[in-house]
Parts: structure tokens; sequence; C-alpha cells
């Protein structure tokens, strides 16, 4: 039987949280990350069967957006539901509920299917792989991305072991704590996140060192900062309070 959706209850732990008692955007990330790969291994589409059929999916932009605080010692049920491709780009929307039932957060995210070997994108999984999502895209966010002319330098950050997956890159869910570390600490003491945008352009490898750049949005508490290597720009993010 298909699974359109899939569900799973935690409980958050006190060092998913800041100094506010709040779970932090990367941990929302990581939990979103998480029930996505329990859905496909429920389903039999496991890191076996990508490694036999040489793909891999990469994340290419999500919207993450926060309604109410989550704090430590909560239960949220987070359910996922995944969609059809639209033009090879895979959506998977994911709701953070409260014990009341209330919808505390939620994340869009966008995916593309690559072959490892030609790092070519596939507009459709190969033979090994028995894709079961059928369901529309139902649900999704704005991707709108603000960029500002003028940027000042935010810093740096190397790509060390502490913050890499198995394909030895820079994880997805490490890109929010990199954004959140370059702002001023104002912004998450007298407010909290309420909308974070990614997109990711390029890989940042195991021993690579990304030069961080941000700028003040004009409409509303937030920013943009980005992320190159060299001339290579490999992430764009909006941040909202």
């Amino acid at each position: 039987m298909i699974q359109e959706s899939f569900e799973k209850s935690i409980i958050v732990s006190q060092y998913e949280c800041d100094f506010q008692n709040r779970i932090k955007p990367s941990a929302i990330m990581r939990q979103v990350q998480q029930v996505s790969t329990d859905h496909c291994d429920a389903l039999g589409i496991t890191a076996q069967v990508y490694e036999e059929t040489h793909t891999a999916f990469l994340l290419a932009k999500l919207s993450l957006e926060v309604y109410k605080d989550i704090r430590v010692g909560e239960a949220v049920k987070l359910v996922t539901r995944p969609a059809l491709p639209v033009r090879a780009v895979y959506n998977r929307y994911t709701g953070l509920y409260d014990e009341d039932g209330a919808l505390a957060a939620a994340m869009d995210s966008r995916w593309i299917l690559i072959d490892t070997r030609t790092r070519r994108i596939l507009r459709r999984p190969p033979e090994g792989i028995d894709w079961p999502f059928i369901a529309p895209v139902t649900q999704e966010h704005s991707l709108t991305m603000e960029k500002p002319d003028a940027l000042e330098a935010a810093g740096s950050v190397k790509v060390a072991y502490s913050r890499i997956d198995q394909n030895r890159h820079l994880n997805n869910t490490e890109y929010a704590d990199i954004i959140c570390d370059c702002l001023p600490i104002e912004h998450f003491q007298n407010g909290s996140v309420k909308k974070l945008v990614l997109s990711y352009h390029h890989e940042a490898r195991f021993g690579e060192e990304l030069t961080l750049y941000r700028a003040a949005l004009a409409d509303a508490p937030g920013y943009y900062l980005c992320g190159m290597l060299g001339e290579q720009n490999c992430f764009e993010a909006n941040i909202r309070f």
C-alpha cells in the first residue's frame, strides 16, 4: 500500500534548543531530514538502493516557516508528504504539530535526483527505484529571494569533520547554523526566526572554506546571506524575524 504521508512523534531535546529554550532552525531541519529518510526506508527506498542505482537526492531549495515557538520538552508530531516531480523537481512538505494539533512550523523542500557518476539531473527514477509517490503538489511556500545590492563581509567557515555528511560535503542542515551564527544575537534575544529561505547552488566539500557575506533586508527585520568559494556562489538565504 502506498504511503502518501508518514508520521513520527518526537520530544524536543535540550541539545536541539537555543539559549531561549526554543528549538533551533537547524534542529527542525534535522528532524525533517530524518522523518523523510524514515519514510523512504519504510518503503524500501534505502541508502543501499541509491548506492546500487548510482543515484542521490540533492536539496535544491527550501523554505522553513515557524508559526509559534517550539520549546524543550514539548511533544511534536511531524507529518511529511512527498509529491510527484514537476520538471524534475521533487517537492516534500513537512508540518510540525504541537500537542493541541496546531501547526507550529512547516518546511517546503525541493529536491533533484542525480546520477552520481555523471552528476546529471535525472528526470525520472532509473530501474531499481520504484517511485511510489503519486500525489500532486498541494502545499507550497514562497521561495522568493530578496537580494540587496550592497553586501558586507560576515566572516568565513571551514567545512570540517563535524559539519559533513556521508558524501563528505557540508550537510544541508548545517547552513542554518552558519546563517544564524552570522547575525547579531539581539535578534534571537528579542524575537525568533519566522522564515528561512535557502537556495543551494554548489556543494561545499570537506576542507573547503566559505567566505560569507550579508546585508539587511529592506522590508522586514531580516537579512540576505550568501557563501562563496572564490567566484562560485554556494548558497543564498533570506532569514526573517
